[in-house]
């Protein structure tokens, strides 16, 4: 009898390299059957005819941008039996689907599966890693899907960029709530839909996808100020829409931006290992903020400690291309430690 294949929905708006690698990984490292369901949302770059290219793959077009919830319900129109989101900023491990769906079907009631990774929010996040080739990434999780083989963790919220859905937990749910615009806090919302219909929500821990993360938002200079005030936002409707208190990433960015704030007054006193430790707890509570980053560089340098600095910068340009001061840093630390090629390729992204 056949296996019934997975769909694998990925919206994408510009980014076209992103999207390239993206999809390269998933065609190289996916062996069970699957559907590819590639969404152009309202692209100018080339990914429309990059879509276009891929064999087999069902490609569905948009006009304009309708965000990560519009581009995701466009893909779920053509989607069969269980559903991958996968954000078109990821990397994905051979054997990635099949550790994700063993932890989908362990009981009926579970509902929605994702993965460990580098750069997410909440329990998904695994602190510390930075990988400068895709074979590292690859090594990275089969190692982690030996030493961490059928371990689960029940949560009530998993985060969007790579989410295997039960077919039927889909059907009861329904599509995103596009209420949340260009995106964030739609797969919060969905998480909690689920839960009301009656559906766990599980962590496969010995799952890892690799995600830049936020290349869509800094493609669309949606960055500092301007993130900060989208977040808000996004917030402020989830809050009314169910009256619940300020979901955890808020909290998180929130208690980040605090420790690190006290870590430049430990700083202005002369406590610099005090500083150190404020900026590694910022860090940890808030892994996607590449601030954090540079501060953390910016200190180690200060210290004479400037191969260290020089990984913080990078760390933070990686998170955010666009980030002048973190740009800035890594160059002029790549000139005193001759790595000015290496830190030019580090503003590109990783070889596949």
């Amino acid at each position: 009898m056949a296996v019934k294949p997975i769909s694998i929905v990925i919206p994408a708006f510009n980014q076209l390299e992103y999207c390239r690698q993206c999809i390269q990984s998933l065609v190289a490292h996916t062996a069970r059957p699957y559907r590819l369901i590639l969404v152009d949302n309202g692209s100018t770059d080339g990914v429309s005819e990059l879509f276009d290219s891929i064999p087999g793959a069902v490609v569905v077009h948009s006009d304009v941008n309708r965000g990560f919830a519009g581009g995701v319900n466009l893909g779920l129109e053509h989607a069969e039996g269980h559903v991958v989101l996968l954000n078109s900023d990821t990397l994905v491990p051979a054997g990635w689907l099949e550790v994700l769906e063993r932890a989908l079907l362990r009981a009926d009631d579970v509902g929605l599966v994702g993965p460990m990774s580098n750069c997410v929010s909440g329990a998904q996040h695994i602190p510390g890693l930075d990988f400068t080739s895709f074979e590292a990434i690859n090594a990275y999780a089969a190692k982690r899907a030996r030493d961490h083989d059928n371990q689960y963790q029940e949560v009530d919220r998993l985060v969007g960029f790579c989410l295997l859905i039960r077919e039927e937990a889909r059907d009861a749910v329904g599509g995103f709530d596009e209420s949340f615009g260009i995106g964030n806090f739609e797969d919060d919302d969905y998480c909690l839909r689920a839960r009301q219909a009656g559906y766990r929500l599980h962590i496969a821990n010995d799952a890892f996808v690799f995600h830049y993360g936020g290349r869509t938002f800094i493609g669309m200079g949606v960055v500092g100020g301007r993130w900060d005030a989208l977040m808000q936002a996004n917030m402020r409707t989830f809050v009314r829409k169910w009256d619940l208190e300020p979901p955890e990433r808020v909290e998180a960015v929130q208690e980040s931006q605090r420790l690190n704030a006290r870590a430049r007054a430990a700083l202005e006193t002369g406590d610099v290992r005090e500083a150190l430790a404020l900026l590694r707890q910022a860090i940890e509570v808030c892994p996607w903020w590449e601030v954090n980053f540079n501060d953390l560089g910016v200190m180690l340098w200060r210290l004479d400690r400037p191969q260290e600095a020089y990984a913080q910068f990078l760390r933070a340009v990686r998170l955010n291309a666009a980030f002048e001061d973190a740009r800035g840093n890594l160059l002029q630390a790549a000139e005193v430690l001759g790595k000015v090629s290496e830190a030019r390729a580090a503003l590109g992204i990783i070889e596949l």
